[in-house]
């Protein structure tokens, strides 16, 4: 289920900036860093009908990425995304799109929602593994537009859990929501 947190935004121009599976527009003001942390109970939701859940759940707070980086093991109780800190700027409406490997059973390989950008503090938009069809392994990429631009594209190789046992290890049972 996708996961999502306090509004955050960027300044945005053109020319894209590339560093390994990263791509963020160079003339902006956004502090990005992704990765994977343990799933958050969310305190409410919004409507997000291009989404497996229909909804976006909030989070209670911007958690920090806890595992940085763009592996991912495929584990229930496991969120990873991308933290954003954009020095007090807004935008609205931005399109976040996740694309990934078909799930198991619906066959859905793409999600977006729509959300506010920006504000004083970071913020997140973030994939959480809660269903077994979710948890497929591949690329995954999370993408951020804003007037059709995009503003920033991260992929994440979802892998076995055993490929990578140190993330997630003690994410405990009782944040699912």
């Amino acid at each position: 289920m996708i996961r999502r947190l306090a509004p955050l935004c960027l300044a945005l121009l053109p020319l894209p900036l590339s560093a390994g599976g990263v791509e963020h527009r160079a003339d902006t003001l956004l502090k990005l860093e992704f990765g994977a942390f343990c799933q958050l109970a969310s305190v409410d939701s919004v409507e997000a009908p291009d989404t497996l859940a229909q909804r976006v759940d909030l989070l209670p707070v911007t958690p920090p990425i806890r595992w940085h980086g763009p592996v991912v093991p495929a584990k229930a109780g496991l969120s990873f995304g991308v933290r954003t800190e954009t020095g007090g700027l807004q935008m609205y409406p931005v399109t976040i799109e996740v694309t990934h490997p078909p799930f198991l059973g619906s066959g859905m390989t793409h999600q977006s929602y729509v959300t506010t950008l920006g504000g004083d503090d970071a913020s997140i938009n973030a994939y959480s593994f809660d269903l077994p069809e979710e948890m497929v392994t591949g690329t995954w990429t999370i993408r951020a537009l804003f007037g059709g631009e995009p503003l920033y594209v991260v992929s994440f190789e979802v892998v076995r859990p055993e490929d990578a046992p140190w993330i997630g290890q003690d994410c405990g049972a009782d944040y699912l929501s």
